[in-house]
């Protein structure tokens, strides 16, 4: 049995000296800022085979390249299960799961985890399966279609005193969520995906 893949949203491009990397250099982040070792080292945890898209989080919307690669992603490859959005790919991450359950009703079932970090503009009850759901009863006009029941991990910026301690001080935390994160799944601990792929 192979493993189920998580696909992993970065955030916004930026130039450098805007956001801090694991060290706290601020380096461009041409692609999307994320600490990138965090998030794929999480999705290993978690049992997903992590798939980071090297496309940035802005802009965002259905159609905004990254979503339209996520989106392209999942309908293509029925190992993804799972997703992870980092700032804007976590704002992203909204209008994905709106796309698919608006065009893709019948597929909405495979997805067994959602990871929203660092996108507090969206309340975490707007990545709860149910409101998916009820769009996915809508645009499926009579055709079969199954509930989605996905586990929703939602979280805002960590505090300050859960970072690392050998990050400076004086940075915003912004970018550490991910670190934060994967500090709170220890490695002895693995979950197991909701869904698998025979």
């Amino acid at each position: 049995m192979s493993r189920p893949a998580m696909v992993i949203l970065r955030g916004n491009k930026a130039t450098a000296g805007t956001f801090p990397d694991e060290n706290g250099s601020k380096p461009a982040w041409p692609v999307g800022a994320l600490h990138v070792d965090a998030a794929r080292e999480y999705a290993s945890r978690r049992g997903y085979d992590p798939l980071v898209l090297d496309i940035p989080g802005n802009p965002q919307g259905e159609t905004s390249p990254q979503a339209k690669a996520a989106i392209k992603k999942f309908v293509d490859d029925p190992s993804v299960s799972a997703f992870y959005g980092f700032s804007g790919g976590g704002y992203n991450l909204r209008h994905i799961l709106i796309s698919l359950a608006t065009n893709h009703p019948d597929q909405l079932h495979r997805i067994g985890l959602v990871v929203v970090l660092g996108a507090p503009d969206r309340p975490e009850f707007e990545f709860a399966s149910s409101k998916y759901n009820a769009l996915a009863r809508n645009s499926a006009h009579g055709r079969s279609w199954e509930a989605a029941n996905w586990e929703l991990v939602y979280k805002k910026d960590p505090a300050r005193s859960a970072l690392p301690s050998s990050v400076p001080g004086g940075l915003e935390t912004h970018m550490f969520g991910p670190d934060v994160l994967l500090a709170e799944l220890p490695p002895d601990r693995q979950a197991v995906p909701a869904h698998s792929v025979a």
